[in-house]
């Protein structure tokens, strides 16, 4: 191996981390760069110098299977090839007792029977396995696991690196990940980054490719010295500094020649390096480019066609000619996946069939032993065109897959499954009809985050049954399956047609739980249209056939259905206890969709009921679960995500929200993101980005969508946005449309929402607005009903000139109470106005200052503006603050944005170095934009300037 060049800070950064590892702090390193710049070299070197320190060092990598990834494929490669190093007794030793429970859960890792976990938990139970190991490992030495290639990566691995890295301990380990850069959208790695939580608790090194003088030393390095550095700056212009297409220009060049022989391209290079080896070698290496990015020796021996003494041969060529290179455990990888990809290239349709043929039936011998090695068995036999057996490996390693809840691994195999069906039906195992494979390919589509495959999916399974004349039940079971697809996909109107579907279908059949899901489902349609009597009749009926035929899950679904038709109506405390027994049935039947569902629902309804502070825990744990389970991807999570921002927002989190919210529909299809687009345009609204809302109004307006939850928001942001825009007549007109909306339905405090905000309208524009006065009594134990039917009555006074300052002093406290910081400063500027109109100046001042501190930090732009006119209309701005040195009045956040925008910072500098978010910073930009009365950077910086604010 040749000394390492240009790498002295990246090794020295990761031996400080490892200092810190060492010291109980756990670590997580994610090393990445372009394909060939040498991460593979770096982490082995750094790992080289770990054991020289006395750590104990795991290595395993990720392997690139067309078929689909092995789950866990990296941790079970490097557990055996601790064994083989150590041996049985030693690794024992090592990992402690809880080695026998890994090699159980984790196929292919010890001697013993394999049981594969299945269930909600079964994949937390590897992680927890796993970090008890390591924990073990760690109070023997440091600990130090590298996971290569971790862009192949399956979900179960990716799921536990995030467990590692989100994981409080104070184990002594070290998990270092390589990944290649320039991932395309959408790659799972590349969300799995994206996601701040993952960001702040994990180290980037980023490997940049050499200059030109680490380039020449490199050279230097691989010839001795031969090679002039005129040749080796060739070398360079023609890699870009990247090291490995250095290694072949000097492999494939011949220093004889007196110029540089450089093929036109780099698959050109992969071939003249190729064209180097001899014909066992070559027949080694297009074996081992059809087994795959990499081969063990026990498989070469037995598919290459070679004799053993001429194989070792012809590696040791592959080897010397950098094509192959040797990996711990009698394993050889491709140098780089272009050589495996043009080697593979070379091999003749007809050979390929008879090597993937070939390399199938060895590893059809190993599949009782290790069921892991499905995915590369259904891979081979399906390049071999044998169809039947493919499709049986691939129902196999999709079943296998979905029981650990990989189901981004399990879609990929049930797609090929479903393309092989039509070749060969009769090859399916049995059990496995093709209305079951659909049904099965539908749900982990469904979790893996592609609702509009999993619709298709399902809406297919419909259409064979229906034509398979199969009986009602399974029919109504495919309809319930794919209404909840329709609903979480956004096509709420089909979806209602399918549960529809389902209970014809269904009625008049003998007591069943799924008639009570049905049922469930229809009464949450219901509750959502704001029809909670109807939903709760629906909700009695369902829990009422579920207890009757012992349907433990279906009776938590039930009260899932129930609990938030009695919170939304106003019967907070059994609303909450009845989703409380929810969730909890949802864990213990180890029900997935109910658990998600039940948590969502429950944090909504704690909101409802003014429990602000658990319904964010709520919220926040559960978004947790989804990530530790994979499902980040999934409606659910988007959901959760969402309704989590929304809680945020009330509660004055704006940053987290915007992160979160920023997240979300970064990486989630437009037809699922309506709620989510609606909640960031109020967010922009209240912050003054009022062209962004605006675009998000837009692009939601026309969503069929009957929802009180989601038409009273969407007239108020209207409502707003009108406003803002100078014209309060249409804001008023809006209010009344979305008024009408709702009518017919139960849902009061979303009328009293439109409503309070309509009467604002009109008492600032002098607008007659006496019908929108509620006339209903006010639910009793609802805090906030309470706080908005009082907030109407005051707005109806301010227009009369009545309004008094103990009228919102009463109403700032209500919001005080309910931690809802926004409308509480709203309140305190009504309260100063109303103050100093009645001569009460210090009240004024003190609600005032409160106001405007409130407004500074969550960065609400047009309330800071209010609050400021009431503010200098009675001149109760403190005089400190209206020294000449500040005429605009910008706060001090303001002029530190100011100071560091004349400093040449973009916003996301800007908001790295403060700590904030780059739209925070922009929402302060907009402000300050606003307050100087300029409309970009340049005028900015000249009008504070001539102020002498940068002096």
């Amino acid at each position: 191996m040749t000394r390492l060049i240009g790498r002295d800070e990246e090794v020295a950064r990761l031996t400080r981390l490892l200092d810190d590892a060492v010291a109980g702090t756990p670590v997580v390193v994610m090393v990445n760069g372009e394909a060939g710049v040498g991460k593979t070299r770096l982490i082995a070197e750094f790992a080289d110098r770990a054991r020289a320190t006395g750590a104990v060092v795991l290595a395993g990598g990720c392997l690139e299977l067309q078929g689909g990834a092995v789950p866990y494929g990296p941790l079970v490669q490097a557990l055996r090839l601790l064994v083989r190093q150590h041996g049985e007794q030693e690794t024992r030793r090592l990992c402690g007792p809880v080695w026998d429970e890994l090699a159980s859960l984790i196929a292919g890792v010890g001697e013993g029977p394999v049981q594969v976990a299945s269930g909600l938990g079964a994949q937390h139970h590897v992680f927890l396995a796993v970090s008890r190991m390591f924990d073990h490992i760690g109070t023997l030495a440091p600990l130090v696991v590298v996971f290569e290639d971790v862009h192949w990566a399956d979900t179960a691995t990716l799921d536990l690196i995030a467990y590692l890295a989100l994981t409080a301990s104070d184990q002594r380990m070290m998990l270092v990940c390589g990944y290649r850069s320039g991932l395309r959208l959408g790659h799972p790695l590349r969300v799995r980054l994206a996601q701040p939580d993952f960001t702040r608790h994990t180290h980037r090194v980023a490997l940049a490719p050499f200059t030109k003088g680490e380039l020449r030393a490199f050279v230097a390095e691989l010839t001795d010295g031969e090679v002039s550095p005129e040749r080796a700056d060739r070398y360079f212009e023609l890699s870009e500094g990247n090291p490995y297409f250095t290694e072949q220009l000097v492999a494939a060049d011949d220093p004889a020649r007196p110029d540089l022989h450089v093929p036109e391209s780099l698959t050109d290079l992969m071939h003249a390096q190729l064209a180097q080896l001899g014909p066992d070698a070559t027949s080694v290496v297009r074996v081992a480019a059809v087994a795959g990015r990499q081969v063990g020796d026990t498989l070469l021996v037995q598919v290459a066609g070679v004799a053993e003494s001429a194989l070792d041969a012809a590696l040791t060529e592959c080897v010397d000619r950098q094509v192959l290179t040797e990996v711990v455990g009698d394993s050889y990888r491709f140098r780089h996946a272009l050589l495996r990809e043009t080697a593979y290239g070379t091999v003749r349709a007809r050979e390929r069939k008879r090597l993937h043929a070939a390399l199938a039936e060895v590893l059809a011998e190993e599949v009782d032993r290790d069921p892991h090695v499905l995915p590369e068995l259904a891979y081979h036999w399906s390049a071999a065109d044998r169809v039947p057996e493919a499709l049986r490996a691939a129902i196999g390693a999709g079943d296998l897959a979905a029981r650990v809840r990989a189901f981004q691994d399990a879609e990929v195999q049930y797609r090929r499954a479903l393309d092989l069906w039509t070749r060969h039906p009769d090859g399916a195992p049995a059990g496995f009809g093709h209305v079951q494979v659909l049904k099965v390919a539908a749900d982990s589509a469904r979790w893996a985050g592609h609702l509009k495959q999993a619709v298709d999916w399902a809406d297919e399974a419909v259409a064979v049954a229906t034509a398979s004349a199969v009986d009602p039940q399974l029919l109504g079971e495919l309809h319930e399956r794919l209404g909840s697809y329709r609903w979480e996909a956004g096509f709420d109107a089909e979806s209602v047609r399918s549960y529809r579907r389902a209970h014809e279908l269904l009625e008049g059949q003998p007591p069943s739980a799924l008639r009570s899901r049905v049922r469930s489902a229809l009464a949450t349609v219901e509750a959502k249209r704001g029809k909670y009597t109807d939903a709760l009749d629906l909700a009695d009926k369902a829990q009422e056939e579920a207890e009757q035929v012992g349907a433990r899950a279906e009776v938590g679904r039930a009260k899932n259905s129930s609990g938030l038709a009695l919170t939304l109506r106003g019967d907070h405390a059994m609303g909450i206890a009845a989703l409380r027994d929810a969730y909890r049935i949802a864990e213990e039947t180890d029900h997935l969709e109910d658990l998600l569902r039940a948590a969502g629902n429950l944090g909504v309804c704690l909101e409802r009921a003014g429990q602000d502070a658990e319904a964010v825990e709520v919220f926040r744990q559960a978004l947790e679960r989804s990530r530790q389970l994979g499902l980040m991807g999934s409606r659910q999570a988007g959901l959760l995500a969402n309704n989590a921002c929304a809680m945020l927002f009330l509660v004055g989190e704006w940053d987290e929200a915007g992160r979160l919210i920023a997240e979300v529909l970064r990486y989630y299809p437009k037809r699922e993101t309506t709620f989510q687009r609606l909640t960031k345009a109020e967010m922009d609204l209240a912050t003054g980005r009022v062209d962004e809302a605006e675009r998000l109004l837009e692009s939601v307006r026309n969503h069929p969508s009957a929802q009180p939850k989601f038409l009273s928001p969407l007239y108020r942001c209207l409502a707003e946005l009108a406003a803002l825009r100078g014209d309060p007549a249409a804001a008023l007109a809006t209010v009344r449309h979305g008024i009408e909306a709702v009518a017919g339905t139960e849902e009061y405090l979303l009328r009293l929402q439109l409503c309070a905000f309509g009467l604002r309208v009109a008492a600032d524009a002098s607008l007659d607005a006496a019908d929108l006065l509620p006339r209903t009594g006010v639910v009793e134990d609802d805090a906030e009903v309470a706080v908005l039917a009082a907030l109407c009555v005051a707005e109806a006074e301010r227009a009369a000139g009545t309004d008094t300052a103990a009228t919102w002093h009463s109403i700032t406290e209500a919001w005080r109470e309910l931690g809802r910081p926004y409308p509480m400063a709203y309140a305190l500027a009504r309260c100063a106005d109303a103050a100093a109109r009645a001569g009460e100046r210090d009240r004024a001042v003190a609600a005032g200052i409160e106001a405007a501190a409130i407004a500074e930090r969550l960065g609400a732009g047009p309330l800071a503006d209010t609050i400021r006119s009431i503010r200098r209309a009675h001149h109760l701005v403190p005089r400190e603050t209206q020294s000449s040195r500040n005429p605009f009045g910008l706060t001090p956040r303001e002029l530190e944005i100011v100071r560091l925008l004349d400093s040449g910072l973009t916003n996301r500098q800007m908001g790295s170095r403060l700590h904030v978010t780059k739209e925070t910073v922009g929402t302060h930009l907009s402000n300050v934009y606003r307050k100087l009365g300029v409309d970009n950077k340049t005028q900015a910086l000249r009008a504070v300037r001539d102020a002498g604010l940068l002096d």
